[in-house]
C-alpha cells in the first residue's frame, strides 16, 4: 500500500501582537487527530491546532492535512498507527516551517517549534480511554 501526502492547508491563522508589552514566559499547546472523510474512500486527514503564546505575540493556527492511498481504507488500517502516529510525524514538519517563516516574515524572530514525539502524545490518548 502505498500513501502520500495528497494536499495540506491552513484553515484558520489569528496572529495578534502586544503592541510593545512583553510576556515573560512563552508557552507552546498542541492538539492532533485524525479523520476519515466519507466522501474520500481512498483518503484520510490529519488535523492540528496549535496556540502559541510567545513574549511579543499570540499565534492560533488550525491545518488540515489530507493523505491518499493507492487502496481503500479498510478497518484495520483505521486502527493502525499510521492516521494517529506516522501521519502527524509526516505532516508537522510542514506546519512547523510555516510557522518559523510566518513569524519571520512578520517581523519577530522565528519560533520554532520543538520535536514532537506522536508515539507518546497517542499511549497518552489511548490511556484516557
Amino acid at each position: 500500500m502505498k500513501i502520500q501526502l495528497d494536499t495540506w492547508s491552513v484553515l484558520n491563522v489569528n496572529f495578534s501582537s502586544l503592541k510593545g508589552e512583553r510576556r515573560k514566559e512563552n508557552t507552546f499547546n498542541l492538539s492532533n487527530g485524525h479523520f476519515f472523510p466519507k466522501e474520500l474512500e481512498n483518503s484520510f486527514g490529519v488535523g492540528f491546532e496549535i496556540e502559541i503564546l510567545d513574549e511579543q505575540f499570540d499565534l492560533n493556527v488550525e491545518a488540515v492535512f489530507i493523505f491518499k492511498l493507492d487502496d481503500p481504507i479498510t478497518e484495520e488500517f483505521k486502527l493502525s498507527n499510521f492516521p494517529k502516529i506516522n501521519g502527524p510525524a509526516i505532516a508537522f514538519p510542514f506546519l512547523r516551517a510555516y510557522i518559523s517563516n510566518l513569524t519571520l516574515q512578520s517581523g519577530y524572530d522565528p519560533v520554532i517549534l520543538p520535536s514532537i514525539n506522536f508515539v507518546k502524545i497517542a499511549e497518552e490518548a489511548d490511556e484516557e480511554e
